[in-house]
């Protein structure tokens, strides 16, 4: 430590100077007068200043402020030593910036005391500017790593504006970067792929699992894939890149070129609303699967809803935030209150807008500010209207025949295997997730009902389809014979696509199945509408050797 003693007094200073030097202070400087000790300050720099009052030319009072302008901030013991004793000078001598003042003559341990101790608040004081220093230059880091991050989120995340003008959307990001996700694309068949997403807690851990979504989305949404495929390639990317505490939560949608059909995926989301004047007609569609990135491949369940909708009807997807957020009591607004809010939003103004429900929403926060992202998505039902892209002119046509014996019926990826290797075919792409539908059907009619004759009246209710499938997995498990022969054929030329499924099983009176004419199951049935369904996608559907084979046609120029 370097000490600056400053008194016209040379035995002062020579007392001054032994004194320190016995107590371990040996680098000391001397100054005989007020200008000579702002001289030596400047070249110096010394830790602490020892500064008589009364001296000529420039007193102590005059030399104290000018010192501690040069000190430009750092913390500067300035210690006067004076012979006066009144009230008003020892006053002065902190009001003109001294830290404390030692009277004459001196008493040696209280002096050394003072000294050390302020000694110590210096070292405590550069210590804090070092680290305040260190923060500041740790807070320039962080925010250029965000402004970057931000840049290529904002880069990388984003939707086309003609695609999404067929949304209502509303995001509020609970920080920074948004932990939930809203995509959506073009669909080759004149439709619209999206995906609403929410992943584990917000901020930027959560945000960051958005960018391989989105890349794959944006891929599998240009091949026409069907919503099972984007689900099941999803969970495989996030169950890899994702920690094992991290999930994400998902609506996974494919709307049809007319806007009045929706095949439906939920995993861990809040309930799907479709609005309606009154309570009878107010539909909610519950998610009935797990997250996606928590189960391996063969656990996951890749089951759809297919979701009508009215002209201008409207469908209404939002993250937990919303419904989670609590009003001073604690209560949580959750399902049941988005809907009487949905409710009364319709009566009143007879259609819902995003921000709206959300303002209405917010009424019931107790808080201004949300702990969770939000997000809200309302989707209204007309056609798409999105340029289709170029088909290929004159494509090749292709014929894939796949045989499935009991030991393949029995692999969980049979029937994706089969669709990718169909995907190959030129002409399919715009039909692809429809083609992916009319297939899961049949084959699943084929194994479930020809092969291993279960009997769908078992799934009155909810106890009997847990009683149908224990008893599919039973059966499926003990199969030892069995065949299911797929063809697909691609004719580009006539933009035709047939698919026949063929069983090894006796067929069925197919004759008798009214839904192949246009009659529909009752709402109340649990069962027998993927014959309806099948009909309702295709061109023509006929059967053949007594019902054991199925052929359907489908034309890829209305799509």
């Amino acid at each position: 430590m370097k000490i600056l003693i400053v008194d016209d007094e040379a035995i002062n200073r020579t007392l001054l100077t032994n004194m320190l030097y016995n107590a371990g202070y040996k680098k000391c400087v001397e100054a005989v007068d007020g200008v000579e000790a702002i001289e030596k300050f400047t070249e110096e720099q010394p830790d602490l200043v020892l500064l008589d009052v009364v001296m000529p030319g420039l007193s102590g009072f005059d030399v104290a402020p000018k010192i501690r302008k040069l000190a430009k901030g750092t913390y500067l013991p300035i210690l006067f030593i004076t012979a006066l004793e009144d009230k008003d000078s020892l006053v002065r001598c902190l009001e003109v910036g001294g830290n404390d003042f030692a009277t004459k003559p001196f008493d040696r341990h209280i002096l050394i005391a003072k000294i050390r101790a302020h000694l110590k608040i210096r070292a405590l004081s550069e210590h804090v500017e070092q680290q305040n220093k260190a923060l500041r230059l740790f807070n320039q880091r962080v925010a250029r790593e965000h402004a970057i991050v931000e840049h290529i989120f904002s880069h990388a995340i984003v939707n086309r504006p003609e695609v999404q003008a067929h949304f209502d959307c509303f995001l509020q990001p609970a920080e920074t970067f948004n932990g939930d996700l809203f995509l959506c694309e073009a669909s080759p068949s004149g439709g619209i792929y999206f995906i609403v997403g929410d992943f584990t807690g917000h901020g930027l851990a959560s945000a960051i699992g958005a960018l391989p979504v989105t890349r794959a989305f944006q891929e599998l949404s240009q091949q026409g894939v069907s919503v099972s495929e984007i689900v099941s390639e999803l969970n495989q990317i996030l169950t890899k890149f994702l920690p094992s505490d991290m999930f994400m939560a998902a609506v996974v949608g494919e709307i049809n070129a007319a806007g009045n059909r929706i095949n439906l995926w939920q995993g861990g989301m809040p309930a799907v609303i479709i609005p309606a004047k009154s309570n009878r007609a107010l539909r909610k569609i519950s998610s009935r699967h797990m997250a996606l990135g928590v189960l391996e491949e063969h656990e996951l369940n890749t089951d759809i809803d297919i979701v009508n909708l009215g002209h201008n009807e409207q469908l209404i997807i939002c993250s937990d935030g919303l419904i989670e957020i609590a009003n001073d009591d604690g209560d949580m607004l959750l399902e049941e209150g988005l809907a009487e809010i949905v409710k009364e939003q319709m009566i009143e103004e007879g259609i819902v807008d995003a921000n709206s429900l959300f303002s209405r929403a917010k009424a019931h926060c107790a808080t201004s500010t949300f702990q969770d992202d939000v997000t809200l998505v309302v989707f209204t039902s007309r056609p798409i209207k999105m340029p289709l892209s170029n088909q290929v002119e004159c494509g090749f046509p292709s014929v894939h025949e796949v045989t499935l014996d009991a030991e393949h019926l029995k692999q969980p990826d049979a029937l994706p295997r089969v669709l990718q290797l169909a995907g190959q075919c030129e002409g399919i792409q715009s039909i692809r997730s429809i083609m992916f539908t009319v297939l899961s059907e049949l084959f699943n009619n084929a194994l479930e009902h020809g092969i291993l004759k279960l009997d769908s009246k078992l799934k009155q209710d909810s106890a009997g389809f847990q009683q149908y499938y224990e008893n599919r997995e039973v059966s499926l498990n003990a199969l030892r014979r069995g065949r299911i022969i797929i063809r697909i054929e691609s004719l580009p030329d006539r933009g035709q696509v047939l698919v026949s499924v063929a069983d090894s099983g006796n067929g069925f009176e197919w004759e008798n199945k009214t839904h192949l004419a246009g009659t529909h199951p009752s709402n109340n049935e649990c069962y027998g509408r993927g014959l309806s369904l099948i009909n309702t996608l295709c061109d023509r559907v006929w059967f053949e050797n007594n019902g054991s084979k199925v052929i359907c046609l489908l034309n890829v120029r209305h799509y």
